[in-house]
């Protein structure tokens, strides 16, 4: 180590594991240099590559003339806390992922390029002194502007554009045309924060609810994980919003996690009605321009509440309050490709660090999380009732096994959907596959319609005529006769288009919609779709795993389960925890105001344990068992794991790697560590390339990390994984 004036160890968006040293400008000064600023440097043949200073000390493994300078310092002020890069140095060394990416993996996308901060600093609107006085009447066929001009003189004094635009949505035409007219312009002085108003809550808590929150009020200020499990439909999200509540007087700030972007509009839509604060938003939907100014809002403290999906655990708050996740066992909070984190455990190791609550709120919580509640990490509360004496729905399994069928739906089924659209409810049929039928070959000579790049089965979407394979997202053109022998082709299997026909046949005079990934493509789709089943104008409603959670349809009254079976075969150790999830999510829809709700199981397996468990028993008993299962077979969360995976075009090479990797883990471990491989994926062929995987598990999770290290190391150094695709995976959450 050889001692220097001052040398700065800067993280770079690159998969070397490791910082990079560099020296000051020669104009910068040096008083403005701390952790977090971020940074111009040259690298490699790059001349004005972004970088983030992680530390600053006067000592460097290389000599002071082999040190390049930084090009020039980007932000006044850092764009990261001390405390901030802390936890992204934990994340990199937990996740075994290359801190540099880790880094700027938590900026919005734009904070990522060599452009300053200052640019997307949201403006703030006043009036001139001609808009103070302007009469409204003289603003002639601008509505929007005369709303804007008037919001604007009864507030008397400067605000936000976002404000503005919450309440006015796309209405900076009508300020930029404003300000033309000399009525308003952008002003120079700091706003103060705006009038925090709450509204009164319309509910009052019942027992359970009460409970659950004076119990988490004891903990407001340190660091404390709850369990809130609560069945659907119990109140969950009113016990967020009296906290909140409580957070946001003592003037900090919330952020909540959801698990879809499609859940967001709706439950945005809740807080606003509660909250007449700054609201900011993080998710994949919004422009780089939005997700900037939101996270520049979250970092200044403007914004009381975030909001947003996986990504938002790397927001930066300027003072944290509580932390929620909203379905915490939901898969979607983990990262599948990539830096493959987990925003759960993220946020937990987050709270501690911040001294903040952080409240896991589920209807079935993940068997991780019940675990550390049996461990007594974690504090579970029970909201053992629905809210407004909503009652739970009656659940009847359906034995379909050479019942009458039309397509998909039974006619058990179907006799129950006419009974309640007869008396003015609404339907709600689940099925976890688009498209119209998932198999398309030949009776004649048993020709299949596969995707060539994963040797898997095309879907059929007939709505836009293609064949699509959902693995890899290759689209080819139907084809209606069998290339080998000319014979007519059979579609087999159903997607929620070929329900939506059948309905559509059955019941002429109902309103239908699917809502499915293909359905809600455009913007402002979903929220749309889930304004009309709020109104009544949508009868049945057929639909994936998008509507199995979170949704509150007090009209629906039935739910159908078309293909039930999905699952329960699975060679994917989780896969009973996934599926009796779905079950109990999907069911939680129906029943959830004053009428009673009914859920149809249809299914060839009605002696299935798994049924009848969760149907006589309920989700936490299942649970139960299937932790002594996990404890026998010492599966998560009874040992811990780490999966190798690799892919290649050419199958060998990945075996002959994964083969190499395990035998230079069992020479540095002395084979303590338990290692399967190479096991092919659940889905084996993926866009052209063979996907092998190796399993790595220890009762000891010290011991597994302490090896990872230098093993990776070896495996960044040889030949084979110069020539294939590989990545580690610690604590998976599924094997596809």
């Amino acid at each position: 180590m050889i001692t220097h004036p001052l040398i700065l160890h800067v993280a770079i968006a690159t998969p070397l594991r490791r910082l990079f040293d560099y020296l000051p400008d020669d104009v910068s000064d040096l008083k403005v240099l701390q952790p977090g600023l971020r940074v111009s440097v040259p690298f490699g043949r790059r001349k004005d590559v972004p970088g983030i200073v992680m530390s600053i000390s006067n000592k460097s493994d290389f000599s002071y003339s082999k040190l390049r300078k930084i090009n020039r310092i980007i932000d006044e002020q850092p764009v990261f806390t001390h405390k901030h890069l802390s936890l992204l140095k934990w994340a990199s060394d937990y996740y075994h992922y290359s801190i540099g990416e880790v880094v700027f993996s938590a900026l919005p996308s734009s904070l990522r390029k060599n452009i300053s901060i200052s640019k997307y600093i949201e403006r703030v609107w006043c009036l001139t002194k001609k808009g103070a006085a302007f009469e409204l009447n003289l603003i002639k066929k601008a509505s929007k502007q005369s709303q804007i001009l008037n919001y604007l003189q009864q507030r008397k004094s400067p605000v936000y554009e976002s404000d503005i635009c919450s309440i006015y949505p796309r209405s900076k035409p009508s300020l930029l045309s404003l300000k033309e007219k000399d009525l308003i312009t952008i002003s120079t002085e700091d706003i103060e924060d705006s009038v925090i108003k709450i509204n009164k809550s319309p509910f009052k808590l019942n027992k359970d609810q009460k409970s659950a929150t004076d119990e988490i009020l004891k903990s407001i200020d340190n660091a404390s994980v709850f369990l809130l499990n609560g069945l659907t439909g119990s109140g969950k999200t009113e016990v967020y919003m009296r906290l909140m509540e409580s957070t946001i007087k003592s003037g900090k700030q919330c952020l909540v996690l959801l698990p879809e972007i499609g859940l967001t509009p709706q439950q945005i839509q809740r807080f606003k009605d509660r909250f007449e604060v700054n609201i900011a938003i993080q998710h994949s939907g919004l422009s780089d321009l939005e997700r900037t100014q939101y996270w520049l809002a979250a970092k200044s403290g403007k914004a009381k509440i975030i909001i947003g999906t996986r990504s938002a655990i790397w927001t930066q708050l300027a003072n944290p309050g509580l932390y929620i996740i909203d379905e915490e066992h939901d898969l979607s909070y983990k990262q599948q490709d990539g830096f493959r984190y987990s925003a759960r455990d993220m946020l937990i190791s987050r709270s501690f660090r911040d001294k903040v609550p952080v409240i896991l709120g589920s209807a079935t919580p993940s068997l991780e999380t019940l675990y550390n509640v049996k461990k007594n990490r974690y504090k579970q509360l029970v909201l053992s009732t629905r809210t407004a004496n909503a009652k739970p729905p009656k659940f009847h399994l359906l034995d379909i096994r050479g019942k009458k069928m039309f397509g998909p739906i039974s006619q058990s089924l179907v006799d129950e959907i006419t009974k309640h659209l007869d008396s003015k409810n609404q339907v709600l049929l689940f099925l976890n596959r688009r498209g119209y039928a998932v198999h398309l070959f030949c009776h004649n000579c048993g020709w299949k319609a596969e995707c060539p790049r994963c040797e898997l089965p095309y879907t059929y979407h007939k709505g836009i005529n293609r064949l699509i394979c959902h693995h890899c997202g290759v689209a080819k053109r139907h084809i209606e006769q069998c290339p080998d022998c000319n014979k007519p082709l059979l579609l087999m299997g159903h997607g929620t288009e070929r329900i939506e026909e059948v309905l559509a046949t059955l019941f002429p005079q109902a309103s239908i919609s699917r809502i499915d990934r293909d359905t809600t493509r455009k913007k402002n789709a979903m929220s749309d779709y889930l304004k009309k089943i709020q109104s009544g104008e949508i009868d049945i409603m057929i639909g994936t795993q998008m509507l199995a959670k979170g949704h509150h349809f007090p009209n629906v009254t039935l739910t159908g389960i078309v293909d039930a079976d999905r699952g329960l075969f699975s060679t994917d150790f989780r896969a009973s925890e996934r599926l009796a999830q779905l079950f109990m999510q999907v069911s939680g829809r129906t029943g959830r105001g004053i009428k009673e709700g009914t859920v149809i199981v249809q299914t060839y397996n009605p002696e299935h344990p798994l049924f009848r468990q969760l149907i006589q028993h309920g989700y936490n008993h299942f649970c139960t068992s299937l932790l002594q299962e996990r404890n026998h077979s010492s599966l998560p969360p009874y040992s811990y794991m780490v999966f190798l995976r690799a892919e290649a075009h050419n199958s060998n090479e990945v075996k002959m790697f994964i083969q190499n990797a395990a035998m230079h883990l069992n020479e540095l471990t002395n084979n303590k560590l338990l290692l399967f491989g190479p096991i092919p994926a659940l889905i084996e062929k993926r866009n052209g390339r063979y996907r092998y995987q190796l399993i790595i598990q220890s009762q000891s999770r010290k011991m597994l990390h302490t090896h990872l290290n230098v093993w990776l190391e070896k495996l960044e150094s040889s030949k084979l994984a110069k020539k294939i695709r590989w990545s580690l995976d610690v604590d998976p959450q599924d094997m596809t």
